[in-house]
């Protein structure tokens, strides 16, 4: 077989792949409301209320209730005040001194916000049980938190973080701010299951695996940061891309992730589409390779060697993934997650002879056995697609890909607890707003989220962190770059823009690149 023929076979079997997700169109039920902006979302995630029970997937629908001490202005991302009107760190990096907004209420008159319930939530968010993807590199920086009057807030690191006011403690992350007097008087099991925030929003019911409704509160007028015009916002769960497709055409959903290939379907019945460019990078994640933890590190595996790991980069020809997945809106990638300070760094060519090289050079001539696990999420519908088609370019070189379908909440477990060696998975890799925050969250041991990590990339991303020299830290932060490319921590596949579908009944929205969903800003089209 000619390398031409196993090409086109190639770009065959995947665009098979990718009419699968369209071919069924299933009967709807009707559930808009002219009042309310209902939006379809492929998950919920874990769907818990609070910001250090799960995952930031719910902050598409958390973040109507809860706010944050600084907010990122739309298309240049520049920090703005928040519930903190202004702040300032020390010369060396390790105190920052927050000034709380005044008069900022609370819904369920639980009161006025003040430093107490920031100190709780910061303190709560880095417990040792929290879920909270930037827990654990939280509790390594924050050594205490400070109150010295009920409108300031002091917190004293354990070393210099020179952007926590974007980063960790900004929109972009999961510091949203509770009311500590609400956990005081219910006790944290009853708390937990309605969240009280300084949003616009309240929870008015939810029904599990199914819908959840916010309310705007009583008290909205004169709300400090937005003006809504919905009485309510509608979450549903609709996993099937095709029905959240359906569903914006007969006008029973407002706005709704969509596929790639739904985007002239959604455009020929006369709606908008509204895409984050670069939001989210689709990668192939590998298990067990944490050197420095007890029980995250196989070494063992086959891809625990590099030129395996290479080779797996090598095998994909991510821009046929690129033009048959994602219709060509994304670029072929050279890291796990959209930064743009990595741009200049090469992508791994296509290059199935380099990569039968580089597998007899370490021993696997004859290829292994490989499983990968996949699932759906928002953005990340076609990641199963996505899996088979890099099974089909492993298989290629001789690596038997077995693909096994999973849930999200199941994987994020057993990565985080240690069980996920063994494997390979597609995953997601997001934008920070803080460039050291992503870097701890993903190459650090102390991190339950990390996927790679050795003492060489652990010591470079310490001086990184610590420098205050800011074109050092530039040219440290992109030799990190470089460093993960070369040592072909993922396999790199692209950096895809992120399309929703929006209904008739949508005036603006707004959705930033760093994930702030900004639902409770939506207007009404005139």
């Amino acid at each position: 077989m000619t390398k031409h023929t196993q090409g086109h076979l190639r770009r065959t079997a995947i665009g098979l792949l990718c009419g699968v997700a369209l071919a069924l169109q299933p009967t709807l039920p009707a559930w808009a409301q002219a009042d309310d902006l209902i939006i379809a979302l492929s998950t919920f995630s874990e769907e818990t209320m609070t910001p250090w029970s799960g995952s930031g997937q719910r902050k598409t629908y958390l973040d109507v209730v809860y706010e944050y001490l600084t907010y990122a202005e739309p298309g240049t991302l520049a920090t703005t005040p928040g519930l903190a009107e202004s702040w300032e760190m020390s010369p060396d990096g390790k105190s920052w001194t927050f000034q709380l907004r005044q008069g900022v209420q609370f819904s369920g008159g639980y009161g006025e916000m003040t430093s107490a319930d920031v100190a709780y939530s910061i303190e709560r968010l880095i417990r040792d049980d929290s879920r909270a993807g930037p827990a654990s590199p939280m509790r390594r920086l924050i050594a205490s938190v400070e109150t010295p009057d009920d409108y300031t807030v002091v917190v004293n690191l354990n070393f210099p973080d020179f952007e926590l006011a974007q980063g960790y403690f900004g929109a972009a992350q999961q510091l949203g701010i509770v009311s500590k007097a609400h956990f005081d008087a219910l006790g944290e099991a009853e708390a937990e299951a309605k969240p009280i925030g300084t949003g616009a929003y309240e929870l008015a019911s939810i029904t599990p695996g199914s819908e959840i409704v916010m309310s705007l509160r009583d008290d909205v007028a004169g709300h400090w940061r937005v003006q809504p015009e919905f009485q309510n916002i509608v979450f549903k769960v609709v996993p099937e891309e095709s029905t959240r497709v359906a569903m914006l055409r007969t006008g029973e959903a407002d706005i709704a992730p969509i596929g790639f290939d739904s985007i002239p379907t959604v455009r020929d019945a006369g709606l908008t589409i509204v895409s984050a460019e670069a939001t989210w990078s689709p990668v192939v994640r590998f298990g067990g390779l944490i050197e420095g933890s007890d029980n995250r590190y196989n070494p063992d595996a086959p891809w625990a060697i590099k030129e395996v790991r290479q080779a797996l980069n090598y095998a994909v020809d991510k821009q046929t993934i690129i033009d048959e997945l994602f219709h060509g809106e994304a670029t072929v990638a050279s890291s796990d997650t959209p930064v743009p300070a990595w741009s200049d760094v090469e992508p791994y060519p296509y290059d199935p002879d380099q990569a039968r090289q580089l597998l007899e050079q370490a021993g696997f001539g004859n290829g292994f056995d490989i499983t990968i696990r996949t699932f759906t999420t928002a953005p990340g519908a076609e990641l199963p697609l996505m899996a088979e088609a890099v099974a089909l370019y492993w298989q290629d070189i001789g690596v038997n890909a077995v693909i096994e379908p999973v849930d999200w909440p199941s994987l994020r477990s057993e990565w985080t607890e240690g069980r996920a060696n063994n494997y390979v998975w597609t995953h997601r890799g997001f934008p920070f707003s803080s460039a050291a925050n992503g870097l701890e969250a993903g190459f650090m041991t102390a991190s339950v989220f990390a996927a790679y990590s050795t003492p060489e990339l652990e010591t470079m991303i310490q001086e990184f962190s610590t420098e205050e020299d800011l074109g050092v830290r530039d040219a440290k932060f992109a030799e990190i770059g470089q460093h993960l490319r070369d040592e072909a921590a993922a396999v790199f596949i692209a950096l895809a823009n992120e399309p929703y579908g929006i209904s008739d009944k949508v005036g603006e929205w707004n959705i930033t690149t760093a994930y702030m969903w900004n639902f409770d800003q939506v207007t009404r089209a005139e």
